[in-house]
């Protein structure tokens, strides 16, 4: 018996940038941009719309073998994902910007994760303890809770000034699926990390 290995962060990473470009050429028009902010607000529970603006942009890139009863769970971290960019991070067309005119951040490196984040927190003001108490948290949580858990999470970053790496944050709630210990260890690699000290690659 053979046991499937976690895909490769890199290549994977390639894929979730790929689709937050998709979540942003959605969100060009305001119409787009508050339905996804709307998906966030009615906890994904009415998720047609989202659909209605990701899918002609550019689509959700589930592997296309997974089986239809596993659709909506596989598609459900995009989904997410995609409307906490709405709320934080996507400019606003009704305020005048021109969302496909702002320029693209730097692509994401696989170990700006959410350690990565809070780790910055931290040496932005917010407490140590605080920060690894929350990272401690996040990792005691299975799938459905730490997606629950996520939105709050997102926000107190984002309302501190904390950078969120999207594609790593999309991978990363990906891969908690099926991977969580992967994922858990990564963060705490990422928290402990000094700061200034380059990631290698392995």
């Amino acid at each position: 018996m053979t046991t499937e290995s976690p895909p490769s962060k890199d290549n994977s990473l390639a894929t979730c940038e790929r689709f937050m470009n998709t979540v942003r050429r959605a969100c060009a028009t305001p119409e787009g941009r508050a339905t996804l902010r709307q998906g966030l607000a009615d906890h994904l529970d009415n998720p047609w719309p989202l659909y209605v603006h990701l899918m002609p942009a550019g689509g959700i890139p589930v592997r296309e073998d997974t089986p239809h009863h596993a659709l909506r769970q596989a598609e459900h971290p995009f989904l997410l994902v995609a409307a906490l960019y709405a709320v934080h991070d996507a400019p606003n067309p009704r305020a005048g910007d021109k969302p496909l005119t702002v320029k693209q951040p730097a692509p994401a490196k696989p170990w700006e994760n959410l350690g990565w984040s809070l780790a910055r927190a931290a040496r932005a003001g917010m407490r140590r303890e605080t920060a690894t108490g929350l990272l401690s948290h996040l990792c005691e949580l299975d799938y459905e809770a730490f997606m629950a858990e996520l939105p709050s999470t997102v926000s107190l970053l984002r309302s501190s000034n904390v950078p969120v790496k999207w594609p790593v944050l999309l991978r990363d709630s990906i891969r908690y699926q099926r991977w969580a210990p992967d994922v858990r260890i990564d963060w705490a690699r990422s928290y402990t990390t000094p700061a200034g000290s380059k990631e290698t690659s392995k």
